[in-house]
């Protein structure tokens, strides 16, 4: 009956946790759309400045805005990450593998720290379909709240990793144990929940175990905490073997290595923005690149013109009044297929929206925002030489 009880306590734990990350998920999703626009408008802007001459000290400011432009982007991806905003790229994971590897990041501060390692990984192991980036971080997360638990607590500590396989659930099991002070009853009852710490002070976001959570979830797995009255504290994380039920990763945005070729330039491009500032950033940065550029606020604008004109790349945003990237996206293919096929999206969040699904079904290309002006040229180009 206890055991009956504590599977029943858990699972009600796991779906007030998820409900939790859902809402906060599309909280941060919706604020990231606001911060990525004014972001992608002024890298744009810097860039393009970045490019002309300029006296040592404006060369210095332009490199500081785009330096923290690109800091502030970064800030928003962290946040997106357990709103399911971060490219994945999975593949088939040794899991000792990323402990091995992990364990070695932190050798150096863990014989400073007087902190003793001791791994007792399962031999013949499954391999698991993950991001192993990803898993290390939530690898990393874990390890480094042990270590500091245990040196607050006692100035040193011993810390154990365990991998098994159990095969009533199919899964992979990795526990992570110390011996610090523990996690009180009132603690593990929030642990996950989004900006709790329980340490100093600008010493914490609040954030790491809760995007660790939401990494796991993302897997199709799950991360669960047990401590003792006596001290210590163990984290599990339970990784399914097979692929069956796991969410598939957006198409990737393209890597960041491309030059556009100059074939591209005098090819005429239509890009649709509702931010006024963003459409005309974008829109006068492909034009010192040698493309015709008209715009359009919206969907509805977009289909007049293209009803008038011939493109051959079409910039749009998802998210717009009127007609949206989507629904202008399907009204297209109606009309006009070839060109449809020529649509490259940017949005600044599609995180667990029909805009995801829709990213998804149809394969369409798309840039999230804030974009490189590098990142914008060279998938306009591509696009354009397959036409």
């Amino acid at each position: 009956r206890k055991r009956l009880e504590d599977q029943a306590r858990d699972l009600y734990h796991q779906l007030l946790q998820a409900e939790k990350l859902a809402a906060l998920g599309q909280t941060i999703s919706g604020v990231a759309h606001e911060l990525n626009n004014p972001l992608a408008t002024i890298l744009t802007w810097a860039e393009r400045l970045a490019q002309r001459p300029a006296d040592d000290q404006t060369r210095r400011g332009l490199e500081a805005i785009l330096a923290e432009s690109e800091r502030a982007a970064r800030i928003v991806r962290n946040l997106l990450t357990f709103a399911r905003k971060r490219h994945t790229t999975r593949a088939m994971v040794d899991v000792n593998q990323v402990i091995r590897e992990t364990l070695a990041f932190r050798s150096y501060e863990q014989r400073l720290s007087n902190i003793t390692i001791i791994d007792a990984l399962a031999s013949g192991l499954p391999q698991v379909f993950a991001d192993p980036h990803q898993m290390q971080q939530v690898l990393l997360n874990l390890v480094i709240n042990a270590e500091q638990a245990m040196i607050g607590a006692h100035g040193r500590g011993t810390l154990i990793l365990r991998t098994w396989h159990d095969p009533e659930r199919d899964a992979v099991i990795l526990e992570v144990n110390d011996d610090g002070p523990g996690v009180p009853d009132d603690v593990q009852q929030k642990i996950f929940d989004p900006f709790f710490t329980t340490k100093e002070v600008g010493k914490g976001t609040g954030l790491g175990l809760t995007v660790a959570y939401a990494i796991i979830q993302e897997h199709g797995g799950r991360l669960t905490m047990k401590s003792q009255p006596a001290g210590g504290a163990s984290f599990f994380i339970e990784l399914p073997v097979t692929e069956a039920g796991l969410p598939q990763a957006l198409p990737k945005p393209p890597e960041r290595t491309f030059a556009p070729p100059m074939s591209a330039a005098g090819s005429t491009i239509l890009v649709v923005e509702d931010e006024i500032a963003l459409g005309a950033a974008v829109a006068e940065a492909l034009v010192d690149a040698g493309f015709i550029v008209d715009r359009a606020c919206d969907g509805v604008e977009a289909l007049e013109r293209v009803s008038v004109r011939a493109y051959d790349l079409i910039v749009c945003d998802l998210k717009m009044p009127r007609l949206d990237g989507p629904s202008f996206y399907r009204q297209l293919e109606k009309q006009n297929a070839p060109l449809a096929r020529r649509i490259l999206f940017v949005t600044g969040d599609v995180a667990g929206t029909e805009a995801e699904r829709f990213l998804e079904e149809t394969g369409c290309p798309w840039l999230p925002k804030p974009f490189r002006l590098k990142d914008l040229l060279r998938s306009a180009s591509e696009l354009i030489a397959t036409r």
